[in-house]
C-alpha cells in the first residue's frame, strides 16, 4: 500500500505543479526506475524551477490542493539545496507521504532541470519528467549518503553504454566531486580507472 500511496502523492503533486506551469523533474528513488534501477522509496522528491520569492505563492496553491507544510518553516537548507518539505495524505490511505520540492537555484541545478526527460512509470497514468541519468548520478553524489552512492554506482552499471560521459565528467569536475565519483566508479567497475575528461 505504501508504494501505491507514494505514486498517488506523486501524481497529485505533479498535476498541481503542472497546473501552475512550474518546470519540474522527479529525482530520488522514484526516478531511478526510469534508468533501470528499481528500489523502494517512501517519499516523493521533485526538483522545481522556482526562486525563493516564489515559495509563498506556491505554498498557498499547494495548501489549497491538500498538500501541507511539514513544519512551520517554509524552507530547509540541505547542503547546496533549499527544500520545501511537505506532507500529503492520499484519500483513503491513512498515510502521510512526504513530498520534498528541491529548488533549482544554482547553475548546475538549472542546467540539470533543462535536460529533464519525459517518461511514464508503470502504475502511473500520467507523463512526468525525471532528471537525465547523468544528472541523477551527479545529484546522488551531491547528496552523499551511503544509499545515494550505491544508487549512483547502480546507475553507472545499468546505463554505461548510453551515458554522456563528457557532460557527466564536466560537472563532476566543476562541482569538485572527482574523488566521490572515482570511489563510485570503482564500486561500479572494480579495478577500472575513471575515464579522464
Amino acid at each position: 500500500m505504501a508504494g501505491e500511496a507514494v505514486l498517488r502523492a506523486l501524481r497529485h503533486a505533479w498535476l498541481t505543479l503542472d497546473s501552475l506551469n512550474v518546470p519540474a523533474a522527479v529525482v530520488g528513488g522514484i526516478a531511478m526506475a526510469t534508468w533501470k534501477h528499481v528500489r523502494a522509496t517512501r517519499d516523493v522528491d521533485v526538483m522545481i524551477a522556482l526562486s525563493r520569492d516564489g515559495v509563498g505563492p506556491l505554498l498557498d496553491r499547494l495548501t489549497q490542493a491538500g498538500i501541507h507544510r511539514k513544519s512551520d518553516s517554509s524552507l530547509t537548507s540541505l547542503g547546496q539545496l533549499d527544500v520545501i518539505q511537505l506532507l500529503y495524505e492520499p484519500p483513503e490511505t491513512f498515510l502521510h507521504i512526504q513530498i520534498d520540492l528541491l529548488l533549482a537555484q544554482s547553475p548546475y541545478y538549472r542546467a540539470a532541470l533543462e535536460r529533464r526527460v519525459a517518461t511514464r512509470l508503470p502504475d502511473l497514468d500520467i507523463e512526468i519528467a525525471v532528471l537525465a541519468c547523468e544528472d541523477l548520478i551527479v545529484n546522488k553524489l551531491l547528496a552523499g549518503r551511503i544509499i545515494d552512492r550505491a544508487d549512483a554506482a547502480a546507475l553507472l552499471r545499468a546505463n554505461r553504454a548510453s551515458l554522456d560521459l563528457d557532460y557527466l565528467l564536466r560537472w563532476i569536475g566543476e562541482l569538485d566531486l572527482v574523488s566521490e565519483m572515482a570511489e563510485v566508479w570503482n564500486e561500479a567497475f572494480p579495478g577500472e580507472p575513471l575515464p579522464v575528461e
